[in-house]
């Protein structure tokens, strides 16, 4: 029932249906139906304009958006997952449209900005038991490693669920080194907001190198709906909500 209330929240077309539904309520009077309706087609208006979308996700990010590392070295970078699923028909991982975290990873890694590269709990690498066929460790760290990362340079996070689990598990598995030593935390522009309080709750300080940042070209045809700006909205949600919960749910 939770993930269901979790998932329907930060879906945009709850919020534009939802009033349409309760002009079904029989004992509700004619002008409040006309309200309800005219609030359903702004809301269509609102979640599908392009524009208005690419600031509210460039001003969430906004902080973390003008990163420099020139000259340092750290000893640690930290991908987090959510980029990858195994697929075990043709023995190799999936990359989703967010596969750009494990790439500029691995990227600064061979640029000798990062001595050791933590994958922290993608898809492709949980193997849990419930889901045998969820990840596989074993091949996503031979596929790493043909790609030029030294095995003892190689870290694998294998039991997280979510950025929190991410975040804890991760120093668990390092040690109060990763509080210490100069981190670099490595993750979607969308999703570092939550993902440094994450790692903030429980002491650990990274820096923070964005992906998947807005390349956008404003032009007036941004105005008209698109149905593909309204399926970018529930990651920006699932980010707000999530950020709201961590902040309280976790706090020190």
């Amino acid at each position: 029932m939770s993930a269901l209330i979790s998932t329907l929240i930060t879906q945009p077309l709850f919020y534009i249906i939802l009033p349409t539904i309760l002009t079904f309520w029989p004992k509700i009077n004619k002008k409040l139906k006309w309200s309800l309706w005219g609030l359903s087609f702004f809301l269509f208006l609102f979640f599908s304009n392009t524009s208005l979308y690419n600031w509210f996700e460039r001003q969430w990010y906004a902080d973390y958006d003008s990163q420099t590392i020139e000259n340092q070295c750290f000893q640690y970078g930290i991908v987090l997952g959510g980029y990858s699923y195994w697929d075990y028909t043709r023995n190799r991982p999936e990359f989703s449209e967010i596969g750009d975290r494990l790439f500029e990873g691995i990227n600064l890694y061979h640029q000798r900005k990062i001595k050791k590269l933590i994958l922290a709990s993608d898809g492709s690498i949980i193997n849990a038991t419930s889901n045998p066929t969820k990840g596989n460790p074993e091949s996503m760290r031979d596929y790493i490693i043909a790609l030029g990362i030294k095995p003892e340079d190689l870290i694998l996070e294998t039991k997280a669920n979510n950025t929190h689990e991410n975040a804890t598990f991760t120093l668990e598995l390092i040690g109060d080194s990763l509080k210490n030593q100069p981190t670099l935390l490595i993750t979607s522009a969308i999703h570092m907001k939550r993902a440094i309080l994450a790692f903030n709750q429980i002491e650990v300080y990274p820096q923070p190198w964005t992906t998947d940042t807005q390349l956008v070209t404003d032009r007036w045809c941004t105005i008209i709906p698109s149905i593909n700006t309204l399926a970018k909205w529930p990651a920006l949600l699932h980010e707000w909500i999530g950020y709201v919960i961590y902040k309280y749910r976790y706090k020190n």
